[in-house]
């Protein structure tokens, strides 16, 4: 754990020198620090935007809206379409009391890594129901695809 006076030994008078790039800040449920990631490229989550293998389908117009009514269509659930963050990954909830059936969920699948030309987050996409164990509370987990932009 870091103390005031160590931080006061590193820099001889308060505020006098700058600490450096390793106090840069850690945003709220970042892994790394802002430094990690602009220099440690292999970093296992470090993917810069547009680095994906392939021709990515043209996705600037891509609107939650737009990406609800698409998996609407070839799933047939309602679903929940959210961008995360700024670097064009969007999340695609999906509100059914159980599992998706196989065979939309690979079209879904299919539709946003061929359509949209995205890369699916596959530790984060699940085809999984979870209920919550008080049953006025929301599920713990929905069928969910998380996937970034190319």
């Amino acid at each position: 754990m870091i103390k005031l006076k160590d931080i006061l030994k590193e820099s001889s008078g308060f505020y006098s020198t700058d600490p450096g790039p390793k106090r840069w800040f850690k945003p709220y449920g970042d892994k790394y620090t802002e430094y990690e990631k602009a220099t440690n490229k292999s970093l296992k989550e470090f993917r810069p935007p547009g680095k994906i293998s392939g021709e990515p389908a043209d996705v600037e117009g891509l609107t939650p809206e737009q990406i609800e009514a698409d998996m609407k269509a070839i799933t047939g659930y309602n679903n929940s379409a959210s961008k995360r963050g700024n670097l064009g990954e969007w999340r695609v909830k999906f509100y059914a009391k159980r599992e998706l059936p196989m065979g939309d969920w690979n079209k879904a699948i299919k539709h946003i890594t061929d359509v949209y030309g995205a890369y699916i987050d596959k530790d984060w996409t699940r085809n999984d129901y979870e209920a919550n164990y008080e049953p006025e509370e929301p599920p713990e987990w929905v069928p969910s695809i998380y996937f970034e932009e190319a």
